[in-house]
């Protein structure tokens, strides 16, 4: 998977919009910064995940490999390329993999802790922690 920031023109934009636009790239570029490295799952051990610039690769149980993918971060849930739900209070607050069609809504993100839930099928949450 791989993360690709989502841009958008404001020249158009009056003040407060131009202010809205700025805090939103903002909270996307720090999400982005607070994402990359490696996080081992908290309830599950040998499942990890790595975010390297745009890519996000998932590595569980004793298979060497890593799937690797590129992902967006997004306000809202994705399925099949296309935005669905509601607006949410926070921007960029969704990791979409377009290729997997996978989508987790990020619930907390720190510097040591990520959770992590699923929009598809059970929708429950998985935590993981930094790996140093």
């Amino acid at each position: 998977m791989a993360l690709v920031l989502c841009g958008f023109q404001s020249s158009n934009l009056n003040a407060k919009d131009k202010k809205n636009a700025a805090a939103t790239g903002n909270e996307a570029a720090n999400n982005f910064k607070m994402l990359q490295g490696i996080w081992q799952s908290v309830d599950e051990k040998s499942v990890f995940l790595a975010f390297e610039n745009n890519h996000c690769k998932e590595k569980a149980g004793s298979d060497p490999e890593w799937d690797d993918e590129v992902f967006v971060l997004t306000d809202k849930p994705m399925r099949d390329g296309k935005e669905q739900g509601t607006l949410v209070k926070e921007k960029a607050s969704f990791i979409y993999c377009e290729k997997s069609d996978l989508c987790w809504g990020i619930a907390e993100l720190t510097a040591e802790k990520l959770v992590l839930v699923s929009k598809r099928g059970s929708g429950r949450a998985q935590e993981f922690r930094r790996v140093k």
